[in-house]
């Protein structure tokens, strides 16, 4: 069973917000599925109290909703929703790298290279749940270099959202090798200086990577 550490009310509630977080991109959690709140709270070995709070949080960021008298669950996506999301994402994340652009330092150019090194190390062992993680880390670190908290709060709600499809996105399993020359390109971008191109690179990543999953989700849909 997994023990949470006693903590702060506030900090429980994270932690179970952790717990579903890493049950959705490990793929434990799928669209449609249920939660039930007394199983959270005894995999977590805490009272239910925190576990209500974290599922009430989530259902308001539209990673989770309620149905009456049925129960919680993992929200579903149509396609339209996720393309949606997606071409939003790509207009946050190109404000992100265009405010990063007026702080980045060389130092931090290093930090975002490491991810892509250790992206690149992952594909080539397979290690398709360590790639999801550090395709996450590394568009945090970029969402931090933008100093800009309210986008930082707005993207980290977003991609919370989408962490249920980062995990059956099949591309990162038929196409890993590409991920970390993807990545890699962002940060090549990120050192020519260039605002405007570096914009561009992350915003055609991110609508390609929604057109995919757009795309594996009606191939699915049609059998």
């Amino acid at each position: 069973m997994i023990k949470i550490p006693r903590l702060k009310r506030n900090n429980l509630r994270e932690a179970v917000i952790h717990l579903i977080e890493e049950a959705l991109l490990a793929g434990e959690l799928r669209p449609g599925d249920r939660l039930v709140e007394s199983d959270l709270a005894e995999k977590a070995g805490i009272s239910r109290g925190p576990v209500r709070e974290a599922i009430h949080q989530l259902v308001g960021e539209g990673v989770l909703v309620n149905i009456p008298f049925r129960g919680t669950f993992v929200a579903r996506w149509t396609p339209q929703q996720v393309e949606e999301a997606y071409t939003l994402r790509a207009v946050l994340e190109r404000l992100a790298v265009e405010a990063a652009m007026r702080h980045v330092t060389p130092e931090d150019i290093a930090q975002l290279q490491a991810t892509v090194d250790e992206m690149d190390r992952c594909a080539q062992r397979g290690e398709v749940r360590a790639l999801i993680r550090l395709d996450i880390r590394f568009h945090e670190q970029l969402y931090a270099l933008s100093r800009h908290s309210l986008l930082q709060e707005v993207l980290a709600r977003l991609r919370r959202r989408l962490y249920c499809l980062m995990a059956i996105d099949e591309g990162y399993d038929l196409h890993r090798d590409e991920i970390a020359s993807d990545h890699q390109r962002i940060v090549d971008a990120l050192k020519t200086g260039d605002a405007a191109f570096a914009a561009e690179v992350i915003t055609a990543h991110v609508l390609v990577v929604g057109a995919e999953v757009v795309e594996q989700m009606r191939r699915e849909a049609e059998g």
